[in-house]
């Protein structure tokens, strides 16, 4: 009876132990929680304008659509941004529902104020606006996406990000210039000011503000 007992508390030892360490490479491989960005809304007098300041989530994806869902019918959009990015399937489920609105009509313009960055996976929702504006000082950054849980880029996701850039309008030219300079590498931020992207012809910013 005694080994009998000895031998079942030796296997619940070593399930306990199996089933720890299986939590433990879990929590290992799990993708980084990042804080999620605030949303704000305020109406202007021409426009209702939705803030985002942080870092691009679902959670802010899907209060991004309920405040959309929530505009009057033809109320024009303005998507102010100060982010260094996120989540690259969050970024472009916003992007195309940016996008749904425009085609159904509603004018959707973006903007990034002096003083603040529009980065990674933020550039490509910063293009989706029909017109874009940035303050000659604010700051923009483009470059290879990479795997929140492996920090690893690829060619996919990467060729999936410059193809988005494109179809919003980026110029082809200044594409090659971000290649060119190792910004679609996985080893270079390609960083620049708004004022640069407006005199280079990359028709990311479409008019400089204030």
């Amino acid at each position: 009876m005694r080994r009998l007992a000895l031998a079942l508390l030796l296997v619940l030892t070593a399930a306990a132990q199996t089933a720890g360490a299986r939590a433990e490479q879990a929590a290992l491989s799990a993708p980084p929680s990042l804080p999620s960005a605030t949303v704000t809304q305020r109406e202007g007098q021409d426009a209702t304008v939705l803030r985002i300041d942080g870092v691009l989530t679902p959670e802010v994806a899907a209060k991004l659509d309920t405040a959309i869902a929530r505009l009057p019918a033809g109320r024009p959009l303005l998507l102010e941004l100060d982010s260094p990015g996120g989540y690259t399937n969050a970024g472009y489920a916003m992007i195309d529902r940016v996008m749904a609105e425009r085609e159904a009509g509603r004018r959707v313009a973006t903007a990034v104020r002096a003083g603040e960055t529009c980065e990674s996976m933020c550039v490509a929702l910063y293009m989706a606006g029909a017109q874009r504006f940035a303050a000659p000082s604010s700051t923009f950054m483009v470059h290879a996406p990479r795997g929140l849980a492996t920090g690893t880029v690829t060619l996919k996701s990467t060729g999936r990000m410059v193809d988005r850039l494109v179809s919003l309008g980026a110029s082809p030219a200044w594409i090659e210039t971000v290649r060119e300079a190792g910004g679609f590498s996985g080893r270079t931020d390609f960083r620049t000011t708004a004022e640069a992207l407006a005199a280079n012809g990359s028709n990311v910013v479409t008019h400089l503000v204030p």
